[in-house]
């Protein structure tokens, strides 16, 4: 079993640094695996693989606006959070003999395909490129071998110390898109995003996406820890 917790809307740097305890603990074995729900306020973030020149304006003219660019240590490049966006954050530890990132990135996009599916978007992932897409129609297959033009849905960047993972996924459920044209989406020029509410053409209950998600994770969570094909150190 995880423990799921919901922050409601939580400023990122204070979200940080709530999250980097739960790590913290979770290393230590103080708690158990953990899920933490949240939504931030306007804020565009830096990954490990990121730089300026995945900025399409000045810092400045961002930061004029009111909205802090923050660099952290998850991998993946720019990325933006904002209020209707669900963001998880998963610390987990990964037990000896189940040690294998690669599959634990692929474990967390499957249950954000799975939970955009169950709301009616053929959401997809593609090959060589991290996180989920919309797919163009209700046949589209899970797995796509090269990108066809379609949009983003959710943005995984992850980071794990002592073999426990912190950093997440952000969803794009009801939020505004447009602070996306002001960044090179991910690092990926020419790609753009979308949400749950625009695929589907109306508002989606963004307590409701959470709670498919949290069986989601929860479920392939299980399965991933007993699957004894996955090993490593």
């Amino acid at each position: 079993m995880i423990d799921v917790i919901d922050w409601g809307v939580r400023e990122y740097a204070d979200a940080l640094a709530a999250q980097r305890a739960l790590h913290a603990r979770r290393v230590r074995g103080e708690i158990r695996d953990t899920l933490v729900f949240v939504e931030h306020p306007p804020v565009f973030t830096i990954g490990r693989q990121g730089g300026a020149g995945n900025f399409r304006v000045p810092r400045t003219v961002i930061e004029s606006k009111g909205i802090p660019v923050v660099e952290i240590e998850r991998g993946g490049d720019v990325t933006y959070h904002g209020p209707g966006q669900l963001v998880a954050y998963p610390v987990f530890l990964l037990p000896p003999g189940r040690r294998n990132i690669h599959a634990f990135v692929r474990m967390v996009e499957a249950a954000v395909t799975d939970t955009c599916r169950a709301l009616g978007v053929p959401a997809l992932t593609v090959e060589g490129l991290t996180g989920v897409w919309a797919g163009s129609s209700a046949g589209a297959p899970l797995h796509a071998p090269v990108w066809r033009g379609e949009r983003k849905l959710a943005s995984i960047g992850l980071a794990f110390r002592q073999w426990t993972s912190y950093h997440g996924l952000a969803l794009n459920v009801n939020n505004d898109l447009a602070p996306f044209s002001f960044i090179h989406l991910c690092g990926l020029k020419g790609k753009q995003a979308t949400s749950l509410a625009l695929e589907t053409g109306s508002p989606v209950d963004i307590k409701h996406v959470r709670g498919i998600m949290a069986s989601r994770i929860q479920s392939l969570w299980e399965a991933f820890r007993n699957d004894t094909s996955r090993q490593a150190v």
